[in-house]
């Protein structure tokens, strides 16, 4: 006979999330603003103070359905996620020693239907699945430009030993 469970309470009254977050992890909704003519969305303004760094490159990755990226890590910069379209599932793994939050893991999972600016403080291993239909759109405001001749990029496999961390079925690449 199976075994039934409870279901676990994931969000508040209001819908926010209960789980934890990496210490410095920010998630902030963008609102998508809806009229005869269309839509139109504020992806990032520094004036919400989400992030005191200034505003100096930009750029947009996707993600194809059923692939992933990562795992990946920043020493000298910390990465401006605006998550526009389709649907992402995001790990978290906190390898900082410093932080009050080291060794936490987190998932996020982000659809079109709830648009979110996401803040990935330097030090914090991540990766990046689709798990849907359609590619994820995705535009990064790093908070340093990007050195094609010394890129702050470490890369680790999605099936690496390092991070203790288990992704589960569906994670394909690298």
């Amino acid at each position: 006979m199976t075994e039934i469970r409870r279901d676990v309470q994931t969000v508040d009254a209001h819908g926010r999330r209960l789980a934890p977050l990496p210490d410095g992890v920010v998630l902030r909704d963008l609102i998508t603003h809806t009229d005869e003519r269309g839509t139109v969305c504020e992806l990032y303004d520094p004036r919400w103070g989400v992030d005191p760094s200034d505003l100096v490159f930009a750029y947009m990755f996707t993600i194809r359905p059923g692939q992933a990226k990562g795992w990946g890590m920043h020493r000298e910069h910390e990465d401006r996620y605006a998550f526009l379209d389709g649907e992402l599932e995001l790990v978290l793994y906190d390898a900082r020693e410093d932080s009050p939050t080291v060794g936490l893991e987190s998932r996020i999972f982000l659809t079109a239907l709830h648009r979110k600016l996401l803040i990935i403080p330097r030090g914090v291993w991540h990766a990046e699945r689709n798990p849907g239909l359609v590619d994820t759109r995705v535009v990064n405001f790093p908070t340093i430009q990007y050195d094609h001749t010394n890129p702050d990029k470490y890369r680790l496999p999605l099936d690496t030993d390092e991070l203790p961390v288990t992704l589960g079925p569906g994670w394909v690449g690298w």
